[in-house]
């Protein structure tokens, strides 16, 4: 068995930063991770669940409750431009968001828990892939994961920049927005820009759309509600003098109910119909649903919070807004009840999915000791599966 002091977890972490790999295609770090498990002395160790996941069981001293703790594994496709001597060495490929430190953080706390067992039940590690796609913790489930692996609760720890380092946010209420995607694209015959009125133009009915779309959310959303539409492509002609025959737009939906996701969805689709009709064009709508809002359970948020201030007393928490963005551990907290919190990167912390971006090493003790005490009060908590 060995022991994950700070250093091995610095260590451990820069060399998943200096090797990172995109979404689905995390061989490598897989390797490194159920090597590094087996150093450490877990019971098992399951690979390939859902494409590169990890699975790894530690035993208690006797018989009890499940509790899973989480991480994500995956890069993202950026190019790094910082110059620490740990930076990327894969060329537009880089961990933008901190996946090396949450494995690092659950390794360490693995390694906390082989080395003081909690007295009853088991810990389920998942170390989970593909999470920037939002495919990685369906894949899992879709492969078995809680299944094979029953849980009573889960648990994980994401970094956040703009947070005093160190300090835990752990919200109450949704927390992390659903996430769909949507590609739009009008169609027409095309034709002469001299001569307009004799074919249809979808770049009109594209500038339309973007213009409409702007009023989803202020006159068709609950202004009690929060919800984005927000439009990131738009692709059309290649010539000043020609009507193109076909505008593409694509987007994202964003919310934090499902019944307001799937009326974000109907009025994306109503305004490209009547716009389509309106304009004389043809029209096709690609919906992709992505990620559900992640969600704490009620109880796991007052158990978390009792292990952040009972180890590091009430200053340990701290509070900050709700975010947009979205993660898949919405998936696995849909499944089973857990929380999702939140670790302080630094007041001074470059954003997520920046290039300048790095995760902070001097958070990564307190964070595997609060995943290890969370695990522990959960099984203390709840004597039988």
């Amino acid at each position: 068995m060995q022991d994950l002091d700070t250093d091995r977890m610095v260590t451990f972490r820069r060399e998943l930063h200096r090797h990172p790999e995109l979404s689905g295609d995390e061989r490598e770090t897989a390797r490194r991770i159920s090597a590094m498990l087996r150093e450490i002395g877990v019971d098992e160790i399951h690979e390939q669940v859902g494409g590169h996941g990890v699975v790894a069981i530690i035993e208690g001293q006797r018989p009890g409750a499940s509790v899973g703790l989480r991480a994500d594994i995956d890069a993202l496709p950026l190019q790094e431009v910082a110059s620490a001597g740990h930076c990327s060495s894969r060329a537009n490929v880089m961990h933008a968001c901190g996946h090396d430190g949450h494995t690092a953080m659950l390794m360490g706390a693995a390694a906390r828990l082989v080395r003081e067992r909690p007295e009853r039940g088991r810990v389920v590690l998942v170390f989970q892939p593909a999470e920037e796609l939002g495919t990685g913790a369906p894949a899992m489930i879709a492969n078995g994961l809680l299944d094979r692996f029953p849980l009573q609760a889960i648990f994980g720890l994401h970094n956040w920049p703009g947070v005093e380092a160190g300090k835990f946010v752990i919200h109450d209420v949704p927390h992390m927005a659903s996430s769909d995607d949507f590609e739009v694209c009008f169609h027409s015959s095309g034709g002469h820009g001299a001569m307009p009125h004799l074919s249809r133009d979808p770049i009109v009915a594209a500038g339309l759309f973007v213009t409409a779309v702007q009023q989803i959310v202020s006159r068709n959303v609950n202004p009690e509600d929060i919800a984005v539409v927000s439009l990131g492509s738009l692709q059309s002609g290649h010539a000043s003098n020609i009507i193109p025959a076909m505008a593409r737009l694509k987007g994202t939906a964003r919310c934090f109910k499902s019944e307001l996701r799937l009326h974000l969805e109907q009025r994306i689709r109503d305004i490209a119909e009547g716009i389509a009709h309106a304009c004389g064009c043809h029209m096709s709508l690609d919906y992709m649903p992505s990620t559900p809002a992640v969600a704490n359970d009620p109880a796991c948020v007052r158990l978390c919070r009792e292990v952040a201030q009972g180890r590091w007393g009430r200053d340990a928490l701290a509070s900050h807004p709700i975010s947009m963005g979205a993660d898949d551990m919405g998936f696995l907290l849909e499944a089973v009840p857990g929380a999702y919190a939140w670790i302080g990167n630094g007041s001074d912390s470059a954003a997520l999915h920046q290039p300048n971006y790095d995760f902070n090493d001097a958070i990564l003790g307190k964070g595997s000791d609060f995943l290890a005490g969370v695990a522990r009060h959960f099984l203390t908590l709840h004597h039988q599966p």
